[in-house]
């Protein structure tokens, strides 16, 4: 049986698992915590075979815990500072031991530095079919986000403002487009949502469309979709190609500090005569629906943020007279009943088909009324987001 190919929604669907039980533990208690479920939880998707925390102390790096996983090997007590190995994470952050450099603890392995003054350091030996690309991704957006939630508990945090921020760039009506019916709405589990929807209508011709799912939900969630929206609306305004405009907001994503660094995305631009060029960042595919057809809008690239260097393609669909194209979130399709069975993509599509005759605005409404009731009509556990766009006879 072949491997099963990582899937970067699922790893980060088990990343915020992780952080729920962050935001519980004690500060002593983060690194520790952190050790044990990256080489339990997530040893398989990242070939970690062990690994150990150490911590600084004077001239050196101190063992703290470990070794955790499969160690076969001993590992070192304690790692001089000033070894050529400790400099390159230090300059790096996450540094992966592949090459000519063999650090103490053995090459085919990673290490990265975390906390203040990298205060602690934690180092994994990799088994084989390890990939650069996905430990770099992972180990860069656990280190930033962790950093990210000691610094929140360091100060106070005002909801309310970010509250009125996100709800101050979200849409406050409807888009009016010559031949299309179009209507959006999205839902916060809390205060504030890592959810976003977008229009920009260019002029009669043209009408751009963008929605997407930052990493969790919350502030950290909130901030990174207020970022999006907002380099979005810049990119547009200076007239930057799709694929470009997409490559440069995962750029500046990346290097962005008070965030979670990882959002999926769907930006398209639709023409008065039906044609639709989209770029997909790693988002749940958009439905084009043409009577008993439906098409998978799949084209583009991974999600936003983690590598900052990605190239984004551009897909193409055309709407026809009649034909539905729905974008959406998770939020909606995975939302559970009590039986714990996900809504899933087939009720959406189903649905969206019943209702087709409909307004756009009125299908929004029963999507929402519907998935809201398949999951008991218990409060949303996570942000749901959906935009219907209707092409007209």
């Amino acid at each position: 049986m072949e491997p099963k190919e990582f899937q970067p929604k699922a790893f980060y669907r088990k990343f915020d698992s992780l952080l729920a039980q962050i935001g519980k533990a004690s500060a002593k208690d983060l690194n520790i915590l952190v050790l044990d479920e990256l080489a339990q939880s997530f040893g398989t998707d990242l070939k970690i075979q062990s690994g150990c925390l150490y911590r600084r102390k004077g001239g050196s790096y101190e063992k703290v815990r470990g070794p955790v996983g499969n160690s076969r090997d001993p590992w070192p007590l304690s790692i001089l500072r000033s070894d050529p190995a400790i400099a390159l994470v230090m300059e790096h952050k996450a540094y992966i031991y592949s090459d000519s450099t063999a650090p103490p603890w053995g090459t085919n392995s990673v290490a990265v530095v975390m906390g203040e003054e990298n205060q602690f350091l934690m180092v994994f030996r990799l088994g084989a079919g390890w990939e650069r690309e996905l430990i770099e991704l992972s180990l860069n957006s656990i280190r930033n986000t962790l950093n990210y939630i000691r610094s929140t508990r360091s100060f106070g945090v005002v909801f309310q403002e970010a509250y009125e921020i996100q709800k101050s760039l979200l849409p406050k009506h409807d888009p009016v487009f010559n031949g299309y019916d179009i209507s959006g709405r999205s839902i916060a589990a809390e205060l504030v949502g890592g959810d976003l929807y977008d229009f920009h209508i260019f002029d009669s011709k043209m009408i751009g469309l963008a929605i997407g799912d930052a990493s969790g939900h919350g502030l950290p969630a909130a901030l990174l979709a207020r970022d999006v929206i907002t380099g979005l609306r810049m990119g547009v305004e200076r007239e930057f190609k799709i694929s470009s405009l997409i490559g440069k907001l995962n750029h500046v994503i990346n290097g962005s500090f008070l965030s979670t660094r990882f959002i999926s995305l769907v930006y398209g631009e639709l023409e008065e005569n039906g044609t639709f060029v989209y770029v997909n960042a790693g988002h749940n595919a958009p439905f084009l629906i043409r009577g008993s057809e439906t098409l998978s809008l799949t084209i583009g690239g991974t999600i936003l943020g983690p590598v900052a260097d990605m190239t984004f393609k551009r897909g193409f669909a055309f709407m026809e007279v009649g034909d539905i194209l729905i974008l959406y979130t998770d939020g909606l399709v995975e939302r559970e009943d009590p039986k714990g069975e996900p809504f899933g993509d087939g009720r959406l599509i189903e649905l969206v088909k019943k209702e087709r005759q409909e307004k756009a605005s009125t299908i929004i409404e029963r999507i929402f009324m519907g998935v809201y009731k398949y999951g008991a009509n218990e409060k949303w556990r996570d942000d749901a987001t959906a935009i219907v766009v209707k092409r007209l006879g």
